[in-house]
């Protein structure tokens, strides 16, 4: 192994830190009739787990400095620290709450396809017309890539959860539009789902599971 490899490889052993997390990885694929079933959990890294966890904190700022530094009570205080504070802390809560206990839920059965999301609040379920699926396919196959790109991967994890549930291993297209599913699939599973959605599309009807 030459210099630049040994290096690439060390930066990549690092890089895998950002990944750790809680061991939650689940995925259910259950093929019933003309329909269709599949569940995922959500992901999570514990750098994450531990900056959402702390913007919780700020639900409180509020009465600390208020109460136990002796703050000031004026516009200002009350604009920083009881809006835009618990602002904060609201969107770090949902996503606390979806690194330690979300999960996705895909649903096919007539015709139509649903993407709900669960573990949290504020999430919508989407429902699409599965004539109108198109390009089923695999986001990237990991396999594939470089070390180098596999670290920065590993790097950008964290961003990616911090600002979103779903990381997106299997994409289609949607009347112009890009949708994401699932994350931390194995190789197997990611064909495996991808078959399913595409054998169901291929039939000529769709009846009840």
């Amino acid at each position: 192994m030459s210099i630049k490899d040994t290096g690439l490889n060390l930066q990549y052993q690092y890089s895998r830190i950002f990944t750790f997390g809680l061991n939650r990885k689940k995925f259910v694929c259950s093929p019933k009739n003309n329909g269709f079933f599949a569940l995922n959990n959500s992901r999570n890294t514990f750098i994450a787990l531990g900056f959402t966890l702390f913007s919780c904190g700020l639900f409180f700022s509020g009465i600390i400095e208020g109460f136990v530094n002796g703050n000031e009570i004026t516009t200002e205080f009350i604009a920083v620290f009881f809006i835009i504070h618990p602002i904060v802390a609201t969107i770090g809560l949902r996503q606390f709450l979806w690194l330690i206990n979300g999960r996705q839920e895909l649903r096919i059965e007539n015709g139509k396809m649903t993407l709900t999301k669960k573990g949290t609040f504020l999430t919508k379920t989407q429902t699409f017309e599965l004539k109108d699926v198109q390009n089923v396919r695999n986001e990237v196959q990991e396999s594939l890539l470089s070390t180098y790109d596999k670290t920065l991967r590993n790097i950008a994890l964290n961003r990616k959860l911090l600002f979103s549930h779903i990381m997106g291993e299997i994409l289609f297209d949607y009347k112009g539009k890009k949708v994401k599913l699932f994350n931390e699939l194995t190789e197997n599973q990611k064909v495996e789902l991808i078959t399913e959605i595409n054998n169901l599309k291929e039939k000529p009807t769709h009846n009840n599971v």
